[in-house]
Formats: structure tokens, sequence, C-alpha cells
């Protein structure tokens, strides 16, 4: 770490962040993410190099910094995947894709609840009121006699 920035958050930490300052750190470790993982935005994240670059947003905020300068000066250090939503036609596109992915996933879900409802109200195979009749009588016999010869053992 160079000796301006360690004097920079040397003198952050005594400098307390006025209320449009601490918006700008908010805003800004949500759409960072952590640089030793990329899993959790730095805000949340609880890594070293996460509380480093809490500081360091802190640091830049209490020096007037705005939001998107701090998110430029990681850009430039990391490249786009700091950032947790990616900027322009990227973003779009994945916000794009996970609608459409939504969207078919429920056609298809409706769909086949659909044709599961209509092939329970219409089954294919009813056997008619005189196969039923027969086919009692004929195993309610069975089972009778089943029952007598396990009742007598």
């Amino acid at each position: 770490m160079s000796t301006g920035l360690s004097l920079i958050l040397l003198a952050s930490s005594a400098t307390i962040l006025g209320p449009a300052q601490r918006e700008v750190v908010k805003r800004a470790e949500v759409r960072l993410l952590a640089p030793c993982c990329y899993a959790q935005p730095v805000g949340q994240h609880l890594s070293a190099e996460a509380a480093e670059m809490r500081q360091q947003i802190e640091a830049m905020a209490a020096t007037g910094e705005s939001e998107a300068a701090i998110v430029d000066h990681y850009k430039h250090q990391y490249g786009e995947r700091i950032l947790v939503v990616p900027d322009g036609e990227t973003g779009r596109l994945l916000f794009a894709f996970s609608l459409a992915a939504l969207a078919v996933c429920s056609a298809a879900f409706f769909y086949l609840l659909r044709r599961i409802v209509k092939a329970g109200a219409h089954p294919q195979c009813r056997a008619s009121q005189e196969e039923t009749k027969c086919l009692c009588r004929e195993f309610g016999g069975l089972i009778e006699q089943q029952l007598r010869e396990w009742l007598t053992e």
C-alpha cells in the first residue's frame, strides 16, 4: 500500500462522514464485489481485503469523491468483474436473459400442468359397469376363499 493512501486512510479514520458521504459509501459498497473471491458485495464480505476496500471507499468519500468516481476507480483497477451488476449492454443482457428464462419455464410448467389436468379429467382406460361387476365377483370370491383359509389355520 502506498504511503499516500495510508495517510488518506489515517486521516479518514479521524474524519466523521456526513450523511451525504455515508450514502455515497453505502451505495458504492453495494455496487462493488469483494476482490478476494468476487462472491459478495464489499459491504457484506468479512475478508481483510473487503475491510481494506471499505476503508479506502470511506477515505475517497471523505475527500469528496462521488459514487461514480469511486466505482470507476475500482473498475480501472480490477476490471468489470468488480461490479455486482455489470454496466451497459452486459447488465441489460443478463436481466433480459433471466426474464426470458422465467417466462419460458413458466410457460412450460403451465403447459404440463394443463396436460396433467386434462388427462385426469378424461381417463382413456375406463372399464364398463359390466366388466367391473364381473371383476368384483371373480376377485371377491378369491378374497373370501383366502380369508377363510387364513382364519382356519
